[in-house]
């Protein structure tokens, strides 16, 4: 499902989709659906949303005869901004069907965006409705089995479905779903540094800056757990320069309370102290969570050296 692209192209679509917004809504709608894939592939979730919301915003509350699919993908892809009368309808119409999906994309936009809020039953019967798809829409099937909190699968049967969805994305190079497969399997194993990394490699060449740096904590946490300090330090003050020049306030915390902790595993309390003082010197309410977590480190900081 990777059909390349580039921004004149991605320029093209947009433009396509707002003359039809403007005089064929019905024709749309279906560049909605037809152009999902593409998105996905491509990593254009916020070109899909808006212009998803567009359509929507014409459509209202009235899914046009025929396309009942094309308005849940538009629904899937504006979740965000969507009204609850929208979502419910496009509940309806996962509900009323009794078949597969007709575009490949559908089963697991569905289930990442709706999946968490139904019962793990219902998650699996619409699985099961898409199991003789094509060979993308299988791979997408065993990642929704093992995804976290999608299905009722134990521990082990997650992750051989991971390990599944991971191999069939790499026999299609489909690097987004490699990536989600890779993301949620460091979840269900035992030893996550291997998946780590190699989620960490795709979410740079993806250009998913805040994953990057989420990940780059990730495998500071793992590496100072082995008391590899040195890799945990380089792992952390890239997050932190990552988020500093992307402008992510919780990434850089994160990071700032990653190197403070591997400072006082490496018994420089001084230096672990003054990563935590520019934490709790942000006074954002976002990052309530993150001085709540310096303070922490900090009282750990002062029984060390009350031991001393």
């Amino acid at each position: 499902m990777d059909f390349g692209g580039d921004g004149g192209y991605d320029d093209q679509v947009v433009s396509a989709i707002e003359r039809a917004c403007d005089t064929d809504p019905r024709a749309a709608l279906r560049l909605v659906a037809e152009y999902s894939g593409y998105w996905w592939s491509n990593g254009l979730q916020d070109e899909a949303a808006a212009a998803a919301e567009r359509v929507l915003s014409m459509l209202g509350r009235t899914v046009p005869v025929g396309l009942d699919e094309e308005y849940l993908l538009a629904v899937l892809h504006g979740a965000g901004s969507a009204e609850q009368e929208q979502l419910e309808l496009a509940q309806q119409i996962v509900a009323a069907a009794t078949g597969p999906f007709r575009y490949s994309v559908t089963v697991l936009l569905w289930a990442l965006v709706f999946g968490p809020f139904e019962s793990a039953a219902t998650v699996e019967e619409v699985l099961e409705r898409n199991e003789d798809g094509d060979a993308w829409t299988r791979a997408a099937i065993e990642l929704c089995r093992g995804y976290p909190g999608l299905t009722a699968a134990i521990p082990g049967e997650a992750a051989q479905a991971l390990r599944t969805a991971l191999g069939r994305f790499r026999m299609l190079d489909d690097r987004w779903g490699m990536f989600l497969a890779l993301t949620a399997l460091r979840h269900v194993v035992d030893e996550p540094l291997d998946f780590t990394s190699e989620a960490l490699e795709l979410a740079d060449q993806l250009c998913l800056a805040e994953e990057t740096a989420l990940l780059l904590c990730e495998r500071g946490d793992i590496y100072r757990t082995l008391g590899k300090l040195e890799d945990a330090h380089e792992d952390y003050t890239r997050a932190l320069a990552l988020g500093e020049a992307a402008d992510l306030a919780e990434s850089v915390a994160a990071a700032r309370i990653g190197l403070a902790r591997t400072a006082r595993y490496g018994g420089n309390l001084v230096a672990a102290r003054s990563y935590l003082c520019d934490v709790l010197a942000d006074g954002s309410e976002d990052l309530e969570d993150a001085r709540a977590e310096a303070l922490h480190e900090l009282a750990a900081i002062e029984a060390c050296e009350a031991s001393a």
